[in-house]
C-alpha cells in the first residue's frame, strides 16, 4: 500500500485471489458497458481493470482469454457473462467500442487488425508487434482504416517525464540517457521465453527504448544511430545485458536488464539524465531530483506513477500519445531484437532507412521468425 495505494492494492490482491462473487460490478456499475478485452491476466485485471473501473466505473461488456479459468474469473468480478466466447466473438460485440488488448505479445498485432477492420477503437498492449511483417500489416491497416489506436507505452505518461517535458521541450542539445533496470526473474518455462514472443527486448527492453525516442523527440530525433550490445551470458542474451546507442549528434542512451534476483517490489528503474546545464535523476517512478544551472527540485509520486493510469485512459482522454513515436521505437526495438537472437555486437540504425521498410515486402529472414 505504501508504494500503489490502497485502492490498486486491493486490486492486485484480487487479481491473484479472483474472487467469484461479482464484487466490482456491485461496487459502481457504469451506466455505460462499451468495453471489450482480449487478455484477462494480471496486467488486464489489476492495472487496466483498476484504471477504467476507478474513472469510469465497470464499463466492461466481454472478455476473452485463451485459458477459461481466467476468463471466467474476470468475467465473475466484473459481472459479465461466464459464457464460452472467443476473441472474434469479442471483437464483432456490437456493445463494444473500445478494444482493449491485452493478450500474450505475439497476438497483439493480429487482434488489433482485426479491431481496426471492424471499426473498434484499440488500446493495444507493449509491444504492437514482434515482426517487422506484423508491423507492415499494422501500419497498412491503420491508414487504409484511419482508424484510432493507442499503445501501451507508459512511462511517457509517468508524472516524472511529463515534469521534465516542460524543462526539456525544444533543446537542441544530446542528450544522455541512464536507465538501470532491475527486472523479474523468468524461468525457462515463462511464456516470454517462447521464440514467436520476441525476447525480453519486446517484452520488457521496449519501454525504455520507446522513452528515449520520447524524450529525444522533444527536440530532434537524430536519424542515424549506432548499436552496440553486450550480453553477460551467450545463453540467455536477452537479459543481464547492456544496449548503448550513440546518435550522429552526440547522443548516449544506456540501458542495462538485469534479473539477477527477484526484486521483492517488482520492476525497479533507476534513470538519470543530462542535457545542458540539466540533470535528472528518476529513482523507480517514486521521486524525481532535478538540478537546473543553480536550481534544485525534489518531487515525490504517490502512489507510485509509472503512467499506466494516464496510458490506459488515452482512448477516452485529450492527453494522446502520437502514434508516430510509437512506430519509430518499435523500429529500433526489433533491430535490437534480431541483434539478440543473432548474438551480434554492433549494429548502424537509420530511423529514415528502417521506416521505408514499413511499406515494403519483408525479406525472406523477416517472415522466418516471429522476431525479425
Amino acid at each position: 500500500m505504501t508504494i500503489y495505494g490502497l485502492g490498486k492494492t486491493i486490486f492486485k490482491i484480487l487479481g491473484r485471489v479472483r474472487p467469484n462473487n461479482g464484487f466490482a460490478a456491485r461496487l459502481w456499475k457504469s451506466g455505460k458497458a462499451d468495453i471489450g478485452i482480449i487478455g484477462c491476466g494480471q496486467f488486464a485485471f489489476a492495472t487496466i481493470g483498476f484504471s477504467i473501473w476507478r474513472r469510469y466505473g465497470n464499463r466492461f461488456a466481454i472478455c476473452y482469454d485463451i485459458n477459461v479459468d481466467k476468463q471466467r474469473s474476470f468475467a465473475s468480478f466484473f459481472g459479465l457473462a461466464q459464457d464460452d466466447v472467443s476473441a472474434r466473438e469479442v471483437i464483432t460485440d456490437e456493445r463494444v467500442r473500445f478494444l482493449y488488448i491485452a493478450s500474450n505479445h505475439a497476438s497483439h498485432t493480429d487482434y488489433a487488425v482485426q479491431g481496426l477492420l471492424a471499426g473498434k477503437i484499440v488500446y493495444l498492449e507493449k509491444p504492437i508487434s514482434v515482426s517487422i511483417e506484423q508491423l507492415q500489416r499494422l501500419n497498412e491497416t491503420i491508414r487504409r482504416t484511419s482508424g484510432q489506436i493507442f499503445a501501451g507505452y507508459n512511462r511517457p505518461f509517468s508524472a516524472a517525464v511529463r515534469h521534465l517535458y516542460h524543462l526539456m521541450k525544444g533543446v537542441d542539445q544530446p542528450l544522455t540517457l541512464n536507465c538501470f533496470i532491475s527486472g523479474h526473474v523468468l524461468g525457462p518455462e515463462h511464456w516470454y521465453r517462447k521464440p514467436e514472443e520476441g525476447t525480453r527486448v519486446c517484452g520488457n527492453v521496449g519501454h525504455w527504448l520507446d522513452l528515449a525516442v520520447h524524450m529525444l523527440c522533444w527536440s530532434s530525433l537524430p536519424d542515424k544511430w549506432g548499436i552496440t550490445t553486450v550480453y553477460s551470458n551467450a545463453m540467455t542474451r536477452d537479459e543481464d545485458m547492456a544496449i548503448v546507442l550513440t546518435s550522429e549528434r552526440g547522443d548516449l542512451v544506456n540501458i542495462i536488464l538485469t534479473a539477477r534476483g527477484e526484486p521483492f517490489e517488482g520492476i525497479n528503474e533507476t534513470i538519470n539524465i543530462q542535457q545542458g546545464d540539466l540533470i535528472a535523476k528518476i529513482d523507480d517512478f517514486r521521486q524525481l531530483v532535478v538540478w537546473q544551472g543553480d536550481k534544485l527540485v525534489k518531487r515525490r509520486f504517490w502512489p507510485k506513477d509509472v503512467g499506466h493510469h494516464l496510458a490506459i485512459i488515452q482512448p477516452f482522454s485529450e492527453e494522446k500519445r502520437e502514434w508516430r513515436e510509437v512506430e519509430l521505437s518499435t523500429l529500433l526495438m526489433l533491430c535490437i531484437a534480431r541483434m539478440v537472437v543473432n548474438g551480434d555486437h554492433f549494429c548502424e540504425f537509420s530511423f529514415s532507412e528502417e521506416q521505408k521498410r514499413l511499406t515494403g515486402p519483408p525479406s525472406r529472414h523477416e517472415t522466418d521468425s516471429a522476431i525479425t
